[in-house]
């Protein structure tokens, strides 16, 4: 039988790599002509580069798609007329998992959350597999030898096209616009989402943030909140983190969590409610919020020079991350370097917060007209065009107990690879000046 895999990057690679492994015939498409590989393909793997023609699916009986690549381009949509299953590399590797899946979705948060999970499970001793949508593909992390449990982080993309796939902890994080250039409505971002808690059994357990509604689940629900009083699950109250299950109460101290800033108290209160779940004790998990320092890319100072802090928040991609990051410095401080490839963001909704707490935006990338017109009026604007431009400029204006922030509420491909791209690029900028 013959499987097409359709996009040339990391999981599609891992799944075409997998599958030629296993002595199966495979193919790998890519609109793009010369692809830039991640990695060497097996030899054993048929290349179809510079394709998206239906031929492609003479023979087929399977089609996995890499997240990247929407399900309504031309191509699936006629190997879906055709009766052909169209897939994704979580649901193959879901066939061949063996052990639990810890699974985490969300808009905002899930790198953060995925890896302060594994750093408990770690601290606990259960030798976790992180993987997904963070670090490498889940099909390339599979363990054969023994039983494994396995923490993932998922995108919207990736739940799209999931079908048998089970979390048997499903974590939504939130949900707030992102990807509406992907996207019909919010509702369909919404509900790709929610697809996180397809085929959850009775015995499994969603982890759900206060502020999500209408979650179908047969798995018994825990909340948390760092807004309101939660009886089962997890939230804040004053300066402690409160685990409330089944009548027993458990407090961490906030000052025992070394992540900064309200949506890390919310990660934490979610992964703590996880690691009880997977078995791990009370202590094990404050060991590990005193331990996990955070990720790269993700509200990091970089240096201080001459009195101002330059933070890298790389990772902030939309509108509801930058609004996070903005709410953990004080009024008339920060330097925002907004900008980048547009996501069709609602830029309007951080008005309030910019002229509250900015001293002025510089900004970057295709989306700098957008965002001038949106917040026009809420503080001075600079477009500079460029990372290079605008770390200049901060450094020849910004005061002493003042912050230059990198949290772009943008996508980062019109300028770089990624968004590790960029935030290496300004940090490599800010320790240079």
């Amino acid at each position: 039988m013959r499987t097409l895999v359709v996009g040339a990057a990391k999981s599609g690679v891992a799944a075409a790599n997998f599958l030629a492994q296993r002595g199966e015939e495979v193919v790998l498409a890519d609109a793009k002509a010369e692809p830039s590989l991640p990695y060497p393909l097996d030899a054993r793997a048929e290349k179809a580069f510079g394709r998206e023609d239906s031929a492609l699916l003479d023979g087929v009986h399977e089609v996995i798609v890499s997240p990247g690549v929407p399900l309504s381009i031309p191509l699936l949509e006629e190997a879906r007329n055709r009766g052909i299953s169209v897939i994704g590399e979580i649901e193959l590797a879901s066939r061949y998992l063996d052990g639990s899946v810890i699974a985490v979705t969300g808009s905002n948060g899930k790198s953060t959350t995925t890896s302060l999970i594994g750093e408990i499970l770690r601290v606990a001793g259960h030798e976790p597999i992180v993987a997904g949508n963070i670090g490498e593909p889940l099909i390339a992390s599979l363990d054969f030898q023994r039983r494994r449990t396995y923490v993932l982080e998922l995108s919207s993309f990736q739940l799209e096209a999931v079908d048998r796939f089970r979390a048997n902890v499903a974590l939504l994080l939130n949900i707030t616009p992102d990807h509406m250039d992907r996207y019909a409505s919010f509702e369909d971002y919404a509900a790709a989402k929610h697809r996180i808690f397809r085929n959850q059994q009775a015995s499994d357990v969603a982890i759900v943030n206060t502020s999500v509604s209408g979650v179908s689940t047969a798995a018994r629900i825990l909340r948390f909140s760092t807004t309101e009083s939660v009886e089962q699950g997890a939230c804040l109250d004053n300066d402690a983190l409160v685990l409330r299950i089944d009548g027993d109460e458990r407090r961490i101290p906030r000052s025992a969590l070394k992540l900064q800033g309200t949506p890390n108290v919310e990660n934490a209160l979610a992964a703590w409610i996880a690691a009880r779940v997977a078995g791990v004790n009370d202590l094990d998990t404050q060991v590990a919020f005193g331990t996990f320092r955070g990720l790269p890319h993700r509200m990091v100072l970089v240096r201080e020079r001459n009195g101002v802090q330059w933070i890298n928040d790389s990772k902030g991609t939309n509108v509801d991350a930058t609004i996070g990051a903005l709410q953990s410095f004080p009024p008339s401080s920060v330097w925002l370097i907004l900008g980048g490839y547009d996501k069709h963001g609602e830029f309007e909704r951080m008005r309030g917060l910019v002229a509250e707490r900015t001293r002025g935006i510089l900004t970057i990338g295709k989306a700098a007209e957008v965002i001038a017109e949106k917040l026009e009026g809420a503080a001075p604007i600079m477009p500079l065009g460029d990372m290079q431009h605008a770390v200049q400029w901060a450094a020849e204006n910004a005061k002493s107990g003042e912050i230059v922030l990198l949290s772009p509420a943008c996508a980062s491909f019109d300028q770089y690879r990624n968004f590790e791209h960029r935030g290496e690029h300004f940090e490599e900028l800010v320790r240079g000046l």
